[in-house]
């Protein structure tokens, strides 16, 4: 915990009422690492001593599972300027504070560590006042991780509100800014607007808790090109600098090395290491899921690619011209020459090698 310049109070405000229009669904009560998007945020909020924590909702959100203490600091409010978006709930949630600062986040942000705010907190009764202190990330600016001073701002965002501007960056030329250009990594402000982008953030989230993160490449049949997929995905990651093994899954047993095999093919095209998962691989009391799970993080590489048709490990990138996915809760990308690709998953067509290795590594080294 860090405290508070004596001279200064920091409020954070989570902005939690959007309509969530591109993910269908709530964001704030996605699940998220046994908690959801919302509740997570505030969790992870108590990395930082704020003065206040105002919840912009406009529907009561369910608080139940944080601890009692944390949950009597929180106010929730709703907008009275509807469908106004971030800016109506950054209005309201300004009117219901009193610190002399405000950290805005939007609930989205499943990565975001507070580590920008800390580095600001201490220097903010040292400088001539800023009235917003905005991060940029890969060049875009991030209105929406942002330390605002309430007054100035609450002033600026009313007045764009009855101009009838609804951007958030409308208000900036109405406040002194300073940009954060050394705000923390890019990941801690990759936010989740869709289904494929919360499915992505899950695949991050999974392989960051794993000594070498993994990538499974599934097809309905055999015979749909896994094999030659992963080669070519080998050979890729391997010229982009990063040290690759392949597991593959297979129901035969007693297997053996042979050239030309999906294991020799591998190795050809550059894996450090090339394992088959057969029956008699898997351990006593181990599914297959396990045991393939155990032999990728007993490799010595930067990523693992896994073939399996049926036991796939999450993440998994799944081959179709047309049959519909397996076990489609643990796909995050779709490869293949469909048009009705799912709009919960990434889709690539087959000869997107370049974009397909690009979001690999996104769900892997991020």
């Amino acid at each position: 915990m860090i405290n508070t310049v004596s001279a200064v109070s920091l409020g954070l405000v989570i902005l939690a009422g959007g309509r969530s229009s591109r993910m269908g669904r709530d964001k704030a009560a996605l699940p998220w690492r046994g908690a959801t998007l919302l509740t997570d945020l505030l969790l992870r909020s108590q990395a930082v001593a704020f003065d206040e924590i105002v919840v912009s909702a406009n529907r009561p959100p369910d608080l139940s599972a944080l601890p009692p203490e944390l949950t009597a600091r929180i106010r929730v409010v709703a907008d009275d300027c509807q469908d106004c978006g971030p800016l109506g709930g950054m209005e309201a949630s300004f009117r219901a504070c009193s610190c002399s600062y405000c950290l805005v986040l939007s609930v989205d942000l499943p990565f975001y560590d507070f580590s920008p705010v800390k580095q600001i907190l201490p220097k903010l009764a040292q400088m001539p006042p800023v009235d917003l202190f905005l991060p940029m990330s890969e060049s875009r600016p991030q209105p929406l991780a942002a330390v605002y001073r309430r007054g100035p701002a609450l002033e600026a965002v009313q007045a764009a509100l009855n101009a009838g501007k609804r951007r958030v960056l409308s208000i900036a030329d109405a406040l002194t800014v300073r940009i954060l250009d050394d705000a923390g990594a890019p990941i801690l402000y990759e936010n989740v607007n869709t289904p494929s982008a919360y499915k992505a953030a899950l695949a991050i989230d999974a392989n960051r808790r794993r000594a070498v993160p993994i990538v499974s490449l599934s097809a309905a049949r055999s015979g749909d090109g896994k094999t030659s997929l992963a080669a070519q995905v080998i050979a890729e990651l391997t010229r982009r600098g990063y040290a690759v093994a392949y597991v593959k899954s297979t129901h035969h047993r007693r297997c053996r090395e042979k050239k030309g095999s999906d294991t020799d093919r591998a190795l050809q095209a550059g894996a450090v290491q090339a394992l088959l998962c057969g029956p008699d691989d898997v351990a006593a009391g181990e599914g297959k899921e396990d045991a393939l799970l155990r032999l990728t993080q007993q490799t010595a590489a930067d990523i693992a690619i896994v073939e399996s048709r049926s036991h796939g490990l999450f993440p998994v990138l799944y081959l179709t011209n047309d049959a519909p996915p397996i076990r489609q809760h643990d796909v995050t990308a779709i490869i293949g020459n469909i048009s009705n690709a799912d709009a919960a998953c990434r889709w690539f067509s087959p000869d997107q090698l370049d974009a397909l290795c690009s979001y690999i590594l996104y769900v892997t080294t991020s």
